[in-house]
């Protein structure tokens, strides 16, 4: 069953763009990461089930078989244990959906602790055959690794033309989050060759394939909050000295490469007046 509501729209804080916008949930919606599956729908894994941060957040898919203006009920993809959020998503070759997180277990009497004495967080992955029907969750494998200690995931699971699906994990430490790539050759049962992209200060790393073995990379700043940009001719196991793309307090960026080549990238504008912008580039 799937059900559509359109809502007005403000999209003229710098000139008037036309455009539609319709209810994907309620009660919930955070971190939403979408993708196109192979029957045509749209997918969407976010988390609902609580505030930004609390321990009953629960990580749910909802699908729309119409480009986006009906939608399902949520499936749930994982409640159990404490806090279930900050998905990655994406789709395999042969068409697995699969969804990437983290179950937060650093809270005192439902109040998140962030001291110096946080567990760390291990790294789970859920697969679903059936187009987000049914899904099973495990620990990820990391390099022949079970409870892979992140940050957390971020963002859009790629997958490449010799079918390896990548994803960018991050990691905190004294001297800031250290952003990181591992790919899986088997439709996400396993995840080999950890690369550090950026360190120093990156995390929620947004991934675009451009082909021919080049990829590019958006990341989050600890101090500002600006994104840089990060980019690689190997297919991800190298990669550039990150530039700024944006001011103070923009983020977070994802990237895709649009049906005429251009790649258009979106990311939040946290300072007045706030809201969504993007920014195109016609040169990869």
């Amino acid at each position: 069953m799937y059900y559509r509501r359109e809502l007005p729209i403000m999209s003229a804080v710098y000139r008037p763009l036309e455009a539609r916008r319709f209810v994907m949930m309620t009660m919930g919606g955070y971190w939403p990461v979408i993708d196109k599956l192979q029957n045509g729908h749209l997918g969407v894994v976010t988390r609902d089930g609580d505030f930004h941060i609390g321990e009953r957040g629960r990580l749910v898919f909802v699908s729309s078989p119409d480009g986006g203006e009906s939608w399902s009920h949520a499936t749930v993809i994982s409640a159990e244990g404490s806090d279930n959020r900050n998905p990655a998503f994406g789709v395999t070759a042969n068409g697995t959906l699969l969804a990437s997180f983290i179950k937060q277990v650093n809270y005192t009497d439902g109040v998140y602790d962030q001291g110096p004495h946080r567990q760390p967080t291990p790294l789970y992955i859920s697969r679903s055959e059936d187009n987000g029907a049914n899904w099973i969750t495990s620990l990820a494998v990391v390099d022949g690794h079970e409870s892979w200690p992140v940050a957390s995931p971020f963002g859009k699971i790629v997958t490449l033309a010799d079918g390896a699906s990548l994803m960018s994990y991050y990691r905190s430490a004294a001297g800031g989050a250290t952003s990181f790539l591992i790919r899986s050759h088997d439709g996400g049962r396993t995840w080999v060759d950890p690369v550090t992209i950026a360190e120093g200060g990156y995390s929620e790393t947004s991934i675009c394939d451009l082909g021919d073995g080049r990829l590019l990379v958006v990341m989050r700043t600890d101090e500002e909050g600006a994104l840089f940009q990060s980019d690689s001719a190997d297919s991800g196991y190298t990669w550039s000295e990150p530039r700024r793309l944006t001011g103070s307090r923009e983020h977070p960026g994802d990237v895709i490469k649009l049906l005429d080549g251009r790649l258009l990238m979106t990311y939040g504008r946290r300072l007045t007046p706030q809201g969504i912008q993007g920014m195109v580039s016609a040169d990869d």
